[in-house]
């Protein structure tokens, strides 16, 4: 299964939410193989948010990622609540909320991208 993209890419790392389950990818290869272990509606969007905080949107039916999408910025405390949130959590890590303010946005979104690569 191969994922096109629609005018332009995301700057990866990247972060996709589908239905709960929330799945994190360096590169266009390390999503695909990530999507081969979930259920996906072809009916469906699911959000993407990528390294620079952008919302992208994934369109299982067309096997394509676009930047048109109705939540274009993503903040600290969303990517965290997510992460969190998250319904593949199999080891009970959570990240905290504390002193959020003192790290910068790309710091956190690294962090949970490393943790979701390391325990899925």
């Amino acid at each position: 299964m191969t994922v096109s993209f629609l005018f332009r890419k995301p700057k990866f790392p990247i972060i996709c939410d589908i239905d709960g389950y929330v799945i994190a990818a360096k590169s266009i290869s390390g999503f695909e193989k990530q999507l081969s272990a979930y259920n996906i509606c072809k009916g469906s969007r699911y959000p993407i948010i990528d390294i620079t905080g952008e919302g992208w949107s994934f369109y299982p039916e067309h096997m394509a990622i676009s930047p048109l999408t109705t939540k274009k910025k993503w903040f600290k405390k969303e990517v965290i609540a997510i992460f969190n949130n998250r319904e593949n959590n199999t080891s009970n890590i959570t990240y905290s909320e504390k002193s959020i303010s003192a790290k910068r946005y790309d710091k956190i979104f690294q962090d949970i991208v490393g943790l979701l690569l390391n325990n899925p």
